[in-house]
C-alpha cells in the first residue's frame, strides 16, 4: 500500500533527485504508519508472541479477534522486525491467539514474550481502501513533508523568513494539522486525553 509516492513527495518538495529514494521511502513510511495508526480499520493489537516454527508465527491479541483462516493480513509494529509485513492466517487457536504463515528469515523465538508497545494485525484489503481516499492521501503527504523538513532543519526546528524559530514540526500538533482531513475516518479509540 502506498498513500504517497516518492515522485509526489519530490514534486511537492521541489527537490528533484537531490535526495536518494531510500531516504524518501523512510519518510513516507513514517508518515503512512502515523496516519494508519489513527484510522478506523479491521485490526487488533498484538500483545504477545508465543513461538515461531517453519515460518508460522503464533501471537496473542489484546481482545477477541474476528480473523478467519486464509485471510491476508498485515503485521506491523512487531519485534523482531522480520515478523512485519504481509501474512496469511493459518490457525485460529482460540479467541485471542492466532497463527499466521509468514516467511521471516532465520529469527527463532522459542519462549513466549510480551510486546510493549503492542504490534498490530490488520486486514490487508481494508487498509488498501485508504489508498483511494483523497483526504487520507493529502494528510499522508502533509505529514511526509513535515517529517522531511524536520529531518533537514537543525534540531528539527524550521525558521521563518525573518529568521525567527518556528514551532517544532513533529510535536504534539502533528496530528492536529491534519485532523480535519481525517475526521471522517479517525478511530475514536486511538484518541487519548
Amino acid at each position: 500500500m502506498a498513500l504517497v509516492s516518492v515522485a509526489e513527495l519530490k514534486a511537492v518538495l521541489n527537490i528533484g533527485d537531490l535526495y536518494p529514494d531510500a531516504v524518501l521511502d523512510v519518510v513516507i513510511a513514517s508518515a503512512e504508519n502515523t496516519i494508519l495508526s489513527l484510522l478506523q480499520r479491521y485490526g487488533y493489537a498484538v500483545n504477545r508472541l508465543y513461538a515461531d516454527t517453519d515460518n508460522t508465527i503464533r501471537m496473542g491479541t489484546t481482545e477477541p479477534h474476528d480473523l478467519y483462516v486464509g485471510q491476508n493480513v498485515t503485521l506491523s509494529g512487531l519485534f523482531p522486525s522480520q515478523y512485519n509485513g504481509t501474512a496469511v492466517v493459518a490457525v485460529l487457536v482460540d479467541a485471542t491467539v492466532v497463527e499466521v504463515n509468514k516467511t521471516h528469515g532465520q529469527t527463532s523465538l522459542t519462549v513466549d514474550h510480551p510486546l510493549i508497545p503492542a504490534g498490530r494485525i490488520a486486514d490487508t484489503a481494508q487498509l488498501a481502501v485508504y489508498d483511494t481516499i483523497p483526504e487520507v492521501r493529502e494528510a499522508a503527504l502533509a505529514i511526509s513533508v513535515d517529517i522531511f523538513q524536520s529531518r533537514q532543519a537543525p534540531g528539527g526546528q524550521l525558521q521563518g523568513v525573518d529568521f525567527t524559530p518556528a514551532p517544532y514540526r513533529l510535536g504534539r500538533s502533528l496530528f492536529s494539522r491534519v485532523s480535519g482531513l481525517l475526521a471522517r475516518y479517525t478511530d475514536t479509540g486511538t484518541l487519548v486525553g
